[in-house]
């Protein structure tokens, strides 16, 4: 039962790269972007903000891999640092997992993503409604069933924390595309491993949820454990030095 003293929160749910072991991309992304439930009208109407700017119309979805000119994408990133939001993001490094079928990666590994979103409620008193991206093997059933199972010892998942859980077409919210902004952004920080997309997420390092000055465990979580990412030992150094 749902504590009614409790903060309510939004959580929108998007993923980038390529899911599965030996299929492109080097890393596979999953970011959760979280407002407080009774500023989500507000926020959703910053993306009506960026279309204007991009001269789209509003019923045209946001999707950063369809923009084109990194002034373009800078702009999107200026006004994601003025909202009042929090940012965690799960990096799967695809290139590291060995046991692991590619089509149960999303599966396993969103654990992690959870576990955060339920760390983050922990800390701020919150419940989260959950809203995910849809995606063609992603079914609620299967996802409650997993947040559920009191077996899975790998994640501390608190689903005391977690209210309810919707998927929907990505289309159909606003904060779902600003996930998708804010997600691909660090795929493209990582891919290309140099300042000119590091800045991206410079322009919004402290929305990245963190403790203290712990932003690796948090806000940038870094998956399997043998992984050894040169290219967030890149971002994070450039992060600290733009801080200085």
């Amino acid at each position: 039962m749902i504590d009614k003293s409790k903060n309510e929160y939004n959580v929108y749910i998007d993923e980038s790269g390529d899911e599965g072991i030996n299929k492109g991309s080097k890393y596979f992304i999953l970011t959760a972007i979280i407002v407080k439930k009774e500023k989500d009208l507000e926020i959703s109407k910053s993306v009506d903000l960026i279309k204007e700017n991009l001269e789209l119309s509003r019923k045209t979805q946001l999707h950063w891999k369809l923009l084109k000119g990194m002034p373009n994408k800078r702009m999107i990133m200026d006004v994601v640092s003025e909202l009042d939001i929090k940012i965690i993001n799960v990096i799967i490094d695809a290139k590291c997992i060995q046991f692991i079928p590619s089509n149960n990666i999303y599966n396993f590994f969103s654990g992690y993503l959870y576990e955060r979103i339920c760390w983050y409620m922990n800390d701020n008193n919150g419940v989260a409604n959950i809203n995910i991206s849809a995606r063609g093997n992603l079914s609620k059933e299967k996802l409650s069933n997993y947040l559920n199972d009191k077996n899975h010892k790998k994640f501390n998942i608190d689903t005391n924390c977690i209210k309810q859980i919707k998927i929907i077409p990505n289309e159909r919210k606003k904060l779902l595309q600003l996930a998708d902004c804010c997600c691909s952004a660090l795929f493209q920080a990582l891919k290309y491993n140099n300042n000119i997309h590091f800045d991206y997420i410079k322009r919004i390092q402290h929305k990245l949820y963190s403790r203290g000055s712990n932003l690796l465990s948090y806000g940038l979580k870094l998956v399997p454990n043998n992984s050894n990412s040169i290219e967030l030992k890149n971002l994070v150094n450039y992060l600290k030095a733009s801080k200085k």
